[in-house]
């Protein structure tokens, strides 16, 4: 555990309206929420522009990379022949989107525990 300051007045605040502790984690619990949402979202939208870029999903893309030679010299020929680059932001994003996605479900799972019933 970690050991944060608070400032007095939201304090005083929070400790009239209940438990301090509980209040405290619900409000950090929620900018989690919040920060992890927008970054799936930026993720997400930089996915897509690669999938417009290159016509098709991510796995698809990896895929024909690892079988199809033709395709990589049509990359580099007529797309890009920077792909190597794309692919490795790509990849980023599409795990990330994932990690990220599995993160924000563990801590909805575990709201139950912070949010009054």
């Amino acid at each position: 555990m970690v050991t944060v300051s608070i400032k007095d007045e939201y304090v005083e605040v929070l400790s009239a309206l209940g438990d301090l502790q509980a209040a405290m984690d619900l409000a950090i619990q929620r900018y989690t929420i919040e920060q992890i949402t927008g970054k799936v979202a930026e993720l997400r939208q930089r996915n897509a522009q690669y999938q417009a870029k290159y016509g098709m999903d991510y796995l698809t893309f990896n895929q024909r990379l690892s079988e199809d030679e033709v395709f990589i010299r049509n990359l580099e020929a007529k797309i890009n022949n920077l792909w190597e680059i794309d692919l490795a932001d790509w990849e980023f994003c599409y795990k990330g989107i994932g990690d990220w996605t599995r993160k924000l479900q563990n801590i909805l799972l575990e709201s139950n525990n912070l949010i009054p019933h």
